[in-house]
């Protein structure tokens, strides 16, 4: 599945996910755990990756994401901000401008329903939480109702619609309604309409204090609870945070104060009453939904630009990436409940999700990234770039070798080495996940390609030899070895035979080739061709010879052995790693550094300077 596109289907649940868990993060969660119990990540206007009529993302105040809905559930996203505006089938708007879809169309409220459908039917585990909103002017309460009891209809065990917070178990496969439009029309009977957020704007406007979340709605009574259908009584407190018309920096405080309130929250028993009066004691379930949205239009900004501020706290909080907070602040370590953003990445929701499970120990991340059974790599490349069977990395981390000592040449092709798997989470911190084992390695020798020079103004009578060098090009900067030049006669364009030792150079066109390496390093390289390239000699009395086919004078380079000009790579490449980030050297002198990885350089802090730094 291309990263965008708008369809799904279950081969793209395999190949597309850049982290270890893939879309289907909630069956390492247990069925008896409530919802409001879970860190959840959304998205704001989660339609809004392409809108009718409108600019690019840095300049738009519409734009809130930065990927199609599908590939949103596949990056992990769990809770969906959809609004709706007029007609049988709602369009998605965001305020007065209709969104499309990938393919350019508009994006409908049964395209919607439609991916959700198709994700949760190739994902049984799996349960997506959808907040239903009138979105402008043009659509009524009426006609929203109307048109999504035609949704309800038509998928009559695809919602659970109840007030009373679910335990996941209940509603893997289902998707959870959170509704903020009024109910009209004739539509409204024969069904439930899931929980009532309508009073959220209201409340929301009054409430000022940045210090607390806002409380939005507070249910009680009494609804069927499981299969039996027995009423049980249910209190369901949904508090929000969705302070918008500020900047990027000033959203901060609203957004930590909301994690501090979510992680710092206590539930209490409180009396809900029958229809005849009786009372009965109940703990309330506390729902916190955090949206890190805002514009800052008024000092110029837009969603854009003040996503980029808030995400990046995000990361760095300790309470999206608690590693290396002591155990004495165990708020850090609770579930943050639901944080809906803008421009949402997989980076970004898998920090929020994997707090589900980051410290239970019956699931680890690493199981889910599997070792390969073979690897293939060119000698003096990083264990990250080798081909795997079977195997595969994730995301940013990467496989390195346990023992530095281990020598990784040519002749250590087929050996088996000790590697282990290395993640690397959003902010470039490395962590050994402990997943380890023995894999055979072959290496393949790296090409090298020979410049020649010296080929111009060759005269008849010199020492021609001692003046054409060829410089290797692909070799690794501390592995010395040379190229054995052979020179041969012209023959119609075309080498011909060898010249013998002392042979003398007369005026005419001759070929230059590197048939050899020499050297200590010989063994871990191979030409990338013949390497032949053609000059020419010219008479005593000349000014100077043209090189020809092969190039002019010192410009000729290699060539090909039809005499096609063949420029090489740049030399060098990305180094080995060796585990420990050790300094390694190799070349000419292995016998004194056989306990070390031949050909490679890697020290940690240097990588950028081997090729293989990373932002």
């Amino acid at each position: 599945m291309k990263k965008n596109d708008a369809t799904v289907s279950s081969l793209d649940w395999i190949t597309y996910s850049s982290y270890v868990d893939g879309p289907c993060w909630m069956k390492y969660v247990d069925d008896n755990k409530f919802l409001d119990e879970l860190s959840i990540p959304g998205t704001h206007d989660s339609g809004t990756c392409s809108v009718d009529n409108d600019t690019e993302p840095q300049s738009s105040q519409v734009k809130c994401q930065q990927d199609y809905i599908p590939t949103q559930l596949l990056e992990g996203i769990r809770y969906f901000d959809i609004r709706l505006g007029k007609g049988d089938d709602p369009g998605i708007d965001h305020g007065i401008f209709y969104l499309l879809k990938k393919d350019g169309n508009y994006l409908h409220l049964s395209d919607v329903i439609g991916y959700f459908k198709t994700f949760l039917n190739e994902n049984p585990t799996e349960a997506l939480i959808m907040l239903v909103s009138r979105g402008n002017d043009e659509a009524t309460d009426e006609s929203v109702t109307t048109a999504f009891a035609k949704v309800l209809d038509d998928n009559p065990k695809l919602f659970y619609t109840s007030s009373r917070v679910p335990t996941l178990g209940e509603v893997r496969g289902k998707i959870v309604l959170l509704r903020r439009f009024g109910l009209d029309g004739d539509s409204v009977s024969g069904h439930t309409w899931g929980l009532d957020l309508t009073e959220w704007d209201n409340k929301i406007a009054v409430h000022t204090d940045s210090s607390s979340m806002c409380l939005v709605q507070d249910a009680r009574g009494f609804e069927a609870a499981g299969e039996t259908g027995d009423k049980e009584p249910y209190c369901t407190k949904v508090y929000a945070q969705d302070k918008y018309k500020l900047t990027g920096t000033d959203k901060l405080s609203w957004v930590d104060n909301a994690l501090k309130e979510t992680t710092g929250r206590t539930r209490n028993e409180v009396d809900v009453e029958d229809d005849n009066g009786a009372k009965e004691k109940v703990l309330e379930r506390c729902w916190s939904i955090n949206y890190t949205s805002c514009t800052g239009l008024s000092h110029g900004g837009n969603p854009f630009t003040s996503a980029r501020v808030v995400n990046e706290h995000l990361y760095k909080s300790p309470y999206i990436n608690p590693s290396g907070i002591e155990d004495t602040k165990s708020d850090y370590l609770k579930h943050i409940g639901i944080i809906a953003s803008d421009f949402v990445d997989a980076a970004l929701a898998r920090s929020i999700y994997q707090r589900n499970y980051n410290y239970d120990t019956k699931h680890t991340q690493s199981a889910s990234c599997c070792l390969p059974t073979r690897m293939r790599m060119t000698y003096g490349d990083s264990l990250s770039d080798a081909s795997l069977q079977d195997g595969k990395t994730v995301g940013e981390g990467h496989f390195r070798l346990v023992d530095s000592s281990n020598v990784l040449n040519v002749a250590a092709s087929g050996h088996a080495f000790t590697i282990e798997y290395v993640d690397v989470d959003a902010l470039g911190n490395e962590t050994v996940t402990g997943l380890q084992g023995s894999v055979p390695i072959d290496i393949d020798p790296r090409a090298l390609t020979p410049h020649f020079e010296g080929l111009e103004g060759l005269k008849a009578g010199e020492d021609v030899r001692t003046k054409v060098a060829a410089l290797l090009e692909g070799k690794l900067e501390n592995d010395a070895c040379t190229a054995q030049l052979e020179f041969v006669h012209d023959a119609d364009g075309a080498p011909g035979t060898a010249m013998v030792e002392g042979e003398a150079f007369t005026a005419g066109t001759y070929w230059v080739r590197a048939n050899g390496l020499l050297g200590d390093a010989a063994q871990n390289y191979k030409l990338a061709n013949d390497g032949a390239a053609s000059f020419t000699v010219a008479a005593s009395s000349s000014a100077g010879g043209t090189g020809t086919d092969g190039g002019t004078g010192s410009n000729a380079g290699s060539a090909d052995k039809n005499g096609k000009g063949n420029k090489g790579k740049n030399s060098g490449g990305k180094l080995a790693d060796t585990g420990d980030g050790s300094g390694i050297a190799a070349g000419l002198a292995a016998a004194a550094v056989a306990t070390t990885v031949a050909g490679a350089a890697m020290l940690a802090n240097d990588r950028e300077n081997a090729g293989d730094g990373s932002e």
